[in-house]
């Protein structure tokens, strides 16, 4: 078959959607199929199987480029036809493919509850729940997702599972080869190491995890190592500010944006990570590749986050500090039980297998 993606961004891998893009495109060459990737064009990006959404007056404007892209799927139609089965990255970019009749909506998390009941949120929703009804199959990341759909679906449910007829819970999976415990020291939870894998952007919390790391050091001489580009840089830059602040310079280190293929390492010499998100994330791959690693995670209990083995606290700094201090003095036995259940449950493998089941099951309906 030829099975394309389309999405946001794909190449060079900044983000977790674009390693779950990388992953699927493998997954999908491995097993006999064509791969093609639509793509917003990076210039250099990519392999033989990266394709350029074309531009349109709007989307080369650059802002809200993000919603206005798709519009230039119109001018694909011809070359998207050709596909067997269409994999839309997020509701927006699965609207222009209405009209192909094999359709995969790809959820990589609900968008619309930084501000719940907001006009800008009930229009997010709006135009899901409309993917999410046309679509000919649907893969959900997390169960928080299903529930914003209507479904009846608990958090930590059973995953790779068909909820209902073409409605599938696939959570986010890791390559266990490339991302694993061996080689890592011995933790140290006297003076630990805390590894925060987030780009800055407001959502993803990188501000509670700096307000936490005060209450952290007044028991022990932790540090912290925040790695992630700088996605708002106002945001960055009150993130600075706040360590300042606090008088954490000495204990803070902003490592920026760090290669994908550097990130095992990362994870390997962390006693901790923390994945402090506000809203907006379904299954965490930071966490997940984190656990996999042996570093016992800590994320707070919003969204996504729910379906991850990784230990859960109140989105709240007080919360945090308490909650990471707990996971640092039973380290060694917290890392050993999220590893196992990682290896379980969100391996690539297994991954691999239920997502070309759906692609089948997709094409032939």
């Amino acid at each position: 078959m030829r099975v394309a993606q389309v999405t946001y961004s794909y190449s060079p891998v900044r983000g977790g959607a674009d390693v779950y893009a990388l992953a699927l495109h493998r997954a999908l060459e491995a097993a006999g199929h064509e791969s093609l990737v639509w793509q917003g064009w990076t210039e250099g990006a990519g392999g033989p199987e990266a394709r350029a959404i074309p531009e349109t007056a709007l989307s080369r404007l650059g802002r809200g480029r993000f919603w206005t892209l798709p519009l230039g799927l119109r001018a694909a139609r011809r070359d998207l036809a050709a596909c067997d089965v269409l994999i839309a990255h997020y509701a927006n970019y699965h609207q222009p493919l209405r009209w192909h009749p094999h359709t995969i909506l790809l959820s990589h998390g609900v968008w619309w509850d930084d501000r719940p009941g907001a006009a800008r949120s009930r229009i997010k929703r709006a135009i899901t729940r409309a993917a999410f009804d046309h679509a000919t199959a649907v893969v959900a990341n997390d169960t928080f997702f299903l529930r914003e759909m209507g479904l009846d679906i608990q958090p930590g449910a059973t995953p790779h599972t068909e909820v209902l007829p073409g409605r599938h819970y696939l959570p986010n999976a890791v390559d266990l080869e490339r991302f694993h415990p061996e080689g890592r020291p011995a933790l140290n939870p006297r003076a630990p190491l805390i590894l925060v894998p987030r780009n800055l952007y407001e959502n993803r919390g990188v501000h509670l995890a700096i307000e936490a790391m005060a209450a952290i050091r007044r028991d022990r001489p932790a540090t912290m190592r925040i790695a992630g580009g700088d996605g708002q840089p106002a945001y960055a830059a009150r993130c600075r500010r706040l360590t300042t602040d606090l008088g954490l310079d000495d204990a803070v280190t902003f490592a920026g944006a760090i290669p994908w293929k550097r990130m095992p390492e990362e994870y390997r010499r962390a006693d901790l990570a923390l994945v402090p998100t506000l809203c907006g994330e379904g299954t965490s791959l930071a966490a997940l590749e984190a656990m996999a690693c042996g570093a016992p995670c800590v994320a707070t209990a919003v969204a996504g986050l729910q379906d991850l083995p990784a230990t859960l606290c109140e989105p709240t700094a007080a919360a945090i500090a308490t909650t990471c201090l707990e996971a640092l003095d039973t380290g060694a036995e917290l890392a050993y039980q999220q590893l196992e259940a990682v290896r379980q449950d969100f391996s690539l493998d297994r991954w691999t297998t239920t997502w070309l089941r759906v692609i089948e099951q997709t094409a032939a309906r």
